[in-house]
């Protein structure tokens, strides 16, 4: 497995979660808001069922890689966001119940972004700075 991929997959997987985080922190109740939209916009589940649903494939087929180093971890995120995607497509409302329950507060949805963050700083410096 070529260790080029997996800097790009760390680094693109890193800047997402810490640009999401920032965002997120930034504007939590605009994220609660759309938590609370998706109950209501079943095309919108889909396309996002769909998209996240194709960059879970996408890594997986990728960069399928378990050697016990970091990589693992790539290979890992790209299979929680491949089941995360069908599970929307499978089981939306169930998906959603959960995330609603998840987001009932700013404060749980920061404490959220902020591990989203850490995240992303591990992936980044894995990308970057290994």
């Amino acid at each position: 497995m070529d260790m080029e991929l997996s800097y790009f997959l760390a680094q693109l997987i890193g800047l997402v979660c810490i640009l999401l985080a920032i965002a997120g922190l930034l504007r939590p109740k605009f994220f609660l808001s759309v938590i609370r939209d998706l109950n209501h916009d079943s095309s919108s589940i889909f396309v996002a069922a769909l998209i996240t649903m194709s960059a879970g494939i996408a890594i997986v087929l990728a960069h399928n890689v378990w050697d016990g180093t970091w990589r693992v971890w790539i290979t890992l995120f790209g299979w929680v966001i491949l089941l995360k995607g069908f599970a929307y497509l499978v089981a939306p409302k169930q998906l959603l119940h959960m995330g609603r329950s998840l987001y009932k507060n700013e404060t749980v949805v920061r404490w959220l972004f902020v591990t989203v963050f850490f995240i992303g700083i591990y992936f980044t410096y894995m990308g970057f700075g290994y």
